[in-house]
């Protein structure tokens, strides 16, 4: 089993910034221990960063949020990648629209990607679809995921395990 850490979005915008919440910034020491994990077993840790420009349909659902090359598209210093990380930036809520994220999986052989960050009932939710539409097995640690609201989280986690399949878990548990 090949698997990749996916994060998803923990950009300045989205933990403390214009869309941050109390609840996105209580995951950060989840993730930052499941990376240090994950780096330690030689997992790959994959960054989709939004990253957007003017034109991008989203500014029109949430107003100008995550522009490229702004400190709001930036991730957050706690979870800063390192060399071996690959950060991808995105104009869309999943990272296999119109970058080079399948590719980059494929290349690696992965079978099995482990989704965290933010928002769990949009970005997260979404690359969950994606990554089940292209024959992935998924995985969600609750503990590293957060919503606006906890409705929407539970609802989320709830249609991601119902509908994909996807495991869902916690942060000690997995890897």
């Amino acid at each position: 089993m090949k698997n990749v850490v996916i994060v998803v979005d923990m950009i300045n915008d989205f933990v403390t910034g214009k869309l941050g919440s109390q609840r996105a910034q209580k995951t950060v020491p989840y993730i930052a221990a499941l990376l240090k994990k994950a780096r330690q077993q030689g997992v790959p840790i994959i960054y989709l960063c939004d990253s957007h420009t003017t034109e991008d349909k989203e500014l029109g659902i949430w107003g100008e949020h995550a522009m490229k090359d702004s400190a709001g598209s930036e991730i957050i210093p706690e979870l800063k990648p390192e060399k071996k990380d690959i950060v991808i930036e995105k104009r869309w809520y999943s990272g296999f629209v119109d970058t080079q994220l399948p590719v980059i999986l494929k290349k690696m052989g992965a079978d099995t990607l482990i989704f965290v960050g933010v928002s769990t009932d949009i970005c997260v939710q979404n690359n969950v679809g994606h990554a089940y539409f292209s024959g992935y097995r998924t995985v969600v640690p609750v503990d590293c995921t957060a919503s606006i609201d906890e409705a929407a989280q539970e609802q989320a986690i709830k249609y991601m395990n119902s509908i994909y399949g996807t495991e869902i878990t916690t942060s000690e548990k997995v890897l």
